[in-house]
């Protein structure tokens, strides 16, 4: 092998030597491509997050759900996957506009419900409505364990949209109290779990948040 090497000529070196050359050129290039399609994925793509507001109507309280984009580039197309509860009644999250579009940095619009009904349809409204949801969702229970699981995966929402890109994104949410509620009295928080790339399923969704223990009040 060394006497091999030894009696390489100088081509032979000089045609080694451009062939690693232009090896590590084309892995640098590589590199760089890579860097700019992350960049202008950076620059195009949208984020969006999402929020519980509260307002004060005379004695009563009024919830808001609301979406916002704060990304570089508008949101296409934004699902909302339902939400069931454990005493038969679906929730379904949706713009009540023609176009659920979000343009690029902060717009925003409400989130308002449908609700399915064991036995029909329900109306919903902010005052009402959003403390039925509530009840619904955190069923009375003594047993710790099963307050953590409930808090867990019950109120999970999950919102799928596009890019102008064309590309799919997908962002998760979970709404619970921190406090396990008692008597109707509540400490609500609105937590983001994650958001990325392709669309997402609910089933992914709950696995996800089954597995993230909930803020606690005292931390």
């Amino acid at each position: 092998m060394n006497t091999f090497i030894l009696n390489m000529t100088t081509n032979e070196w000089t045609e080694i030597i451009n062939i690693v050359i232009l090896a590590i050129t084309a892995w640098i290039v590589w590199k760089y491509t890579k860097a700019a399609q992350r960049s202008n994925d950076i620059q195009e793509r949208p984020i969006l997050n999402f929020y519980l507001r509260e307002e004060k109507s005379g004695p009563n309280t009024i919830y808001t759900l609301r979406i916002r984009n704060v990304g570089n580039g508008p949101a296409y197309n934004i699902k909302f996957s339902d939400i069931k509860t454990n005493n038969g009644y679906t929730y379904y999250p949706y713009f009540n506009h023609a176009n659920p579009i979000l343009e690029k940095n902060g717009d925003e619009k409400t989130v308002n419900m449908w609700v399915k009904t064991p036995n029909g349809v329900e109306a919903y409204d902010n005052i009402l409505g959003f403390k039925f949801f509530l009840s619904r969702l955190f069923i009375k229970t003594n047993e710790p364990d099963k307050q953590e699981r409930i808090k867990r995966i019950s109120g999970v929402f999950l919102v799928n949209y596009e890019g102008v890109n064309n590309k799919k994104y997908y962002s998760v949410f979970r709404l619970y109290s921190k406090i396990w509620p008692a008597s109707d009295v509540f400490d609500l928080i609105v937590e983001f779990i994650e958001n990325g790339a392709n669309e997402y399923r609910l089933e992914q969704a709950h696995k996800l948040c089954a597995g993230k223990e909930t803020m606690k009040r005292f931390e």
